[in-house]
């Protein structure tokens, strides 16, 4: 074999020629393969007599190779650059087979940036249309027999969608009718928004703020309707290699995600990790089978926000009173606001503030990860009443790991310190306290002690102590074990012991027993969970000791319905309860029942095809109508829920491109999905001509008026799709045709035989 070998040294002169004609090149076609892989491509080069070889910026740039920094030369308009002016980079010719050997160091590629996480899909724009969930409940014990009821009625279009829900109470005697909430909701995927005009709930500052019922309007961040976007910081790998690898990342020594990226250095952003402390390994294998192993620790909270990601909610409105038992009683008129920022991928800053009449109160909040510690928060706030100032001083430390997880929280208020969620008089407790640590050794069951203490200024001090152990017992089940005890007052400790056997996947019996002081009890539970299709569930409990219980209940569910009735009986007490709930869906023009639509929903049409199961997520979900309809409800909102139709349910002379479409809707929307689905009409019959003889095989038959053409078999046989009632057709063969009159018979077989027709006006 003849070559030359190449290695770069130095950079070419500054004053290297303008063009290359002034030089003498030669053009040559070569195959290139780098660092051993072949590109299957053969490029144009240009070489210079025992020199070196000149390759064109763009087919550099398509190596994914940095482009030198010294002036090219021009050919024909092209820029080229000298491979020995690239330092780290080796070449060799061989002359025999016209191919160039090119060796690149890994830091002479353009770097790869990998996402961990899938973007979210885009929702579809939801039609018109509306809903109505109801929910009934009697009960009948000792004589007294009470019904209540449940009702919300919505309605959505491309510019949101909008509830109201009634409480209905004792109908059966003294009736009253509550009106909940009222909202319309506008959601923009785009900038993680939601704008709510209408009954709604403040949002509180993260670490010390409190909550309360309004009616007004609230702008917030909303990152729920994009569900695949993370807010918080997640870690980076990055890696290099010489070849085109396989990228194996494993979180925890399990693998999570396998990636394919190119030869150079490459960076793996928004690793898919569980939150807390972990370990993420990068197994990096290229072409050669050769393997390198990157390895790095890390922290991810949900507390904190990427850097420059903003987080915020305002609120203007008046505090709603009463809830539940009035229907409008609106009171104080407030504003409030709370505004996060990751300032660092480390370090989150939040500030809020709330404004009444006689009440203003501002605070900020900071939360630091400190990377093998954990995430420390510290929050300050202040506030007037009536002229008198308080305080708060709030501290919060946590550490998630698998193994051993702690963390506390304690915050201190002076007497005249206020904020919303508290009524206008009412003191914020004196101090609040909370630690919790929770051991989960491998194979031996997880731990949890919690301490709780809360001291108030106007009732009893709050001081409790909680210790749970759960472990599973492999197939036999899992054993839970809790203690309780008050630290104040009556320390009255509870001990309680659960074991829970589980007989396939929606069948459990639970065996446990308490121990309190004068209220010893035990306890057999059975139950059996509703399926998520149609079926039936049950539960039977029986209890003894201090106090005797029984109780006994039946659930069946169905495609427009839940409906439950119960038995129980408490010492001497005996009741009876019933409930019923279901949901009515407005949408493309009909109406359908369907169980309580909580979620999104989809109408599936499959036009003029009845009896076809429809899957979603491959579970089956429903069978369309006479019209081809099937209403699918508890679908994601803003994420991708897979629906499929059976293919077998549909005949064979149906056509079809997909048996699978995603539904993307929005919040509580409906959305519209259409499978395109229609009948070939397709037919097969027999073409004579005028003298008896069959049609030539191999002539052309063609619809006039469409493009399609279909040939002709032996004996004048041919098969034709897209007929109409009436039909004029044109056969064509050997520079000859002809002209066939066919009408086509509405008919349920999928091939019918449409029996000889004879084609005449034979013209050349």
């Amino acid at each position: 074999m003849h070559g030359i070998v190449a290695t770069a040294q130095t950079d070419l002169p500054s004053d290297s020629l303008p063009s290359a004609e002034q030089r003498a090149f030669t053009e040559v076609l070569w195959a290139v393969s780098l660092n051993d892989e072949d590109l299957h491509e053969t490029v144009l080069l240009l070489r210079q007599p025992n020199g070196p070889v000149w390759a064109q910026g763009q087919d550099i740039q398509r190596w994914r190779l940095r482009l030198p920094a010294v002036p090219p030369v021009f050919h024909h308009g092209e820029a080229y650059y000298a491979l020995d002016g690239i330092k780290g980079l080796a070449y060799r010719v061989d002359e025999t087979t016209q191919s160039i050997a090119i060796e690149a160091a890994v830091e002479l590629f353009q770097p790869t940036t990998v996402s961990g996480t899938a973007d979210s899909p885009s929702p579809v724009s939801p039609s018109f249309g509306g809903f109505l969930n109801y929910d009934g409940f009697a009960q009948y014990v000792q004589g007294t027999t009470q019904l209540n009821a449940l009702a919300e009625v919505g309605t959505f279009n491309p510019w949101g969608v909008g509830t109201l829900t009634m409480l209905g109470q004792d109908l059966s005697g003294t009736a009253r009718i509550t009106r909940l909430d009222t909202t319309w909701t506008t959601d923009m995927p785009s900038r993680l928004t939601s704008l709510r005009v209408g009954d709604s709930i403040s949002r509180p500052a993260g670490e010390w703020g409190g909550s309360v019922r309004f009616g007004g309007i609230q702008w917030a961040t909303n990152f729920g309707i994009q569900p695949r976007f993370i807010s918080f910081p997640l870690p980076t790998l990055s890696g290099e290699s010489a070849l085109p690898s396989t990228v194996d990342l494993y979180v925890n020594n399990a693998l999570r995600l396998r990636q394919e990226v190119p030869a150079g250095p490459f960076s793996i952003t928004d690793l898919p990790v569980v939150t807390g402390l972990g370990d993420a390994r990068l197994v990096v294998k290229d072409l050669l089978g050769r393997e390198q192993v990157i390895t790095q620790p890390y922290y991810v909270s949900p507390r904190l926000l990427s850097q420059g990601l903003q987080d915020y909610s305002y609120e203007i409105g008046l505090v709603r009173e009463n809830f539940g038992t009035t229907s409008f009683d609106y009171g104080r008129f407030f504003v409030a606001g709370t505004h996060r920022m990751g300032l660092t991928e480390q370090f989150t800053g939040e500030i809020h503030g709330e404004l009444l009449k006689q009440q203003q109160t501002l605070g900020v909040t900071g939360s630091v990860l400190w990377p093998k510690l954990g995430v420390l928060s510290l929050s300050l706030a202040g506030s007037l009443r009536g002229g008198e100032a308080g305080s708060l001083v709030a501290f919060s430390f946590e550490r998630h790991a698998r193994w051993l997880s702690l963390g506390g929280r304690t915050q201190f208020t002076s007497e005249r310190f206020t904020q919303l969620g508290l009524e206008p008089e009412q003191p914020a407790p004196r101090q609040t306290s909370q630690v919790f640590i929770t051991l989960s050794p491998s194979d031996y069951g997880s731990l949890n002690l919690s301490y709780i203490r809360q001291a108030n200024r106007d009732r009893p001090d709050i001081d409790v102590v909680n210790v749970g152990y759960n472990v599973t017992l492999g197939s036999l089940g899992y054993l839970s074990l809790a203690f309780f005890r008050s630290l104040t007052g009556d320390p009255n400790p509870t001990v309680g012991l659960t074991f829970t056997c589980t007989l396939g996947e929606r069948r459990s019996v639970s065996l446990g027993g308490t121990l309190q002081r004068d209220n010893d009890r035990a306890m057999l539970h059975v139950q059996q969970n509703l399926p998520r299709g149609s079926g039936y569930g049950y539960r039977l409990l029986a209890s003894g000791g201090t106090t005797e219980q029984l109780e006994a209940g039946l659930s069946l569910q169905n495609d427009v319905g839940l409906y439950t009735v119960e038995a129980s009986r408490f010492d001497d007490q005996i009741g009876v309860r019933g409930s019923v709930s279901g949901g009515l869906a407005f949408l493309g023009g009909r109406s359908f029942f369907a169980r309580r639509l909580t979620n999104s929903f989809a109408l599936v049409q499959v036009p003029d095809w009845p009896n076809v199961r429809v899957y979603a997520d491959n579970q089956l979900v429903g069978r369309t109508d006479a019209q081809g309809d099937v209403l699918i409800p508890q679908l994601r909102a803003y994420d991708r829920n897979p629906i499929r139709i059976e293919q077998a349910d549909l005949p064979l002379d149906a056509q079809i491109d997909t048996f699978e479409l995603d539904a993307v809707p929005y919040f509580r929307s409906g959305y519209l999905l259409t499978f395109p689905v229609k009948r070939s009409r397709g037919a097969l019959f027999r073409i004579t001509l005028a003298t008896g003889d069959p049609m030539p095989a191999g002539a052309v038959v063609q619809i006039i008026g469409q493009t399609e053409e279909f040939p002709v078999a032996l004996n004048g046989q041919v098969y034709v799709t897209g007929l109409d009632a009436k039909n004029r057709l044109r056969a064509t063969w050997q520079g000859q045709s002809c002209e066939i009159e066919l009408a086509f018979p509405e008919t349920r077989e999928p091939v019918p035989d449409l029996g000889t027709f004879t084609c005449r006006g034979v013209t050349s």
